[in-house]
């Protein structure tokens, strides 16, 4: 859970209102003088699970900024938002034919792409689980996949467009001349700006979207 939490780098300042104000309810009972040993509630929902806990109350005070902490279980209660989701909508979305949508991102196609799996696969894992906690946990790790197919198809994505720019006759020069800014994804820095211009030529070098895509991965696990 911990390193799914650290890749989603979502910020408190952009996510509900309700989401922010269950991050300071918890936030609250971590920094009680009793430490919770058990899930976390409110209002009879379950903001943090109890073996989750010792994960997340741990992170959050290894950090010193009260932002810091704030980002740490904003990030917690979206990734628990998404596995909500999925868990309330795998079904409905087999029967419909659908994608499952949350927070304005598919987490599940269709039919599986990008080395993802579509909905009725997705569906056989979960129904192979006994039990929500073992259900969570493995929906836990579907996402961590999850999120590091969208850093890779956001730099692949950002890389075909400053391709495209560039090659645009007479403005093309122009274009690469102000493209001056990093390749962001969540508010993390996946491409610096230093990098694009040598990576960007290994792209173009490459003749196929899979040894494009294999490059990328390449880049990003340095």
């Amino acid at each position: 859970m911990g390193l799914l939490v650290a890749a989603l780098g979502v910020s408190a300042g952009c996510v509900s209102n309700e989401i922010a104000d269950n991050a300071d309810l918890i936030l609250e009972e971590l920094d009680g003088s009793s430490s919770p040993t058990g899930s976390i509630e409110f209002e009879g929902e379950t903001l943090v699970y109890q073996p989750d806990l010792p994960d997340l109350a741990g992170r959050v005070r290894s950090v010193s900024m009260v932002e810091d902490k704030k980002d740490l279980v904003v990030e917690y209660l979206v990734l628990q938002e998404r596995i909500d989701c999925i868990l309330n909508r795998v079904e409905e979305a087999l029967e419909n034919g659908t994608t499952i949508q949350c927070q304005g991102k598919v987490l599940v196609w269709e039919t599986g792409e990008g080395g993802l799996m579509g909905v009725s696969e997705l569906l056989e894992e979960i129904g192979a689980r006994e039990g929500a906690p073992a259900q969570r946990d493995y929906l836990t790790g579907y996402l961590a996949f999850w999120d590091e197919v969208q850093r890779i198809d956001r730099v692949v994505e950002s890389l075909g467009q400053i391709q495209r720019s560039n090659s645009i006759p007479l403005f093309g020069a122009l274009v690469k001349a102000i493209h001056r800014f990093p390749v962001l994804y969540e508010g993390d820095e996946l491409v610096p700006t230093e990098d694009i211009p040598a990576l960007l030529d290994q792209y173009r070098a490459r003749d196929t979207d899979e040894a494009r895509r294999d490059l990328v991965m390449e880049y990003l696990e340095r």
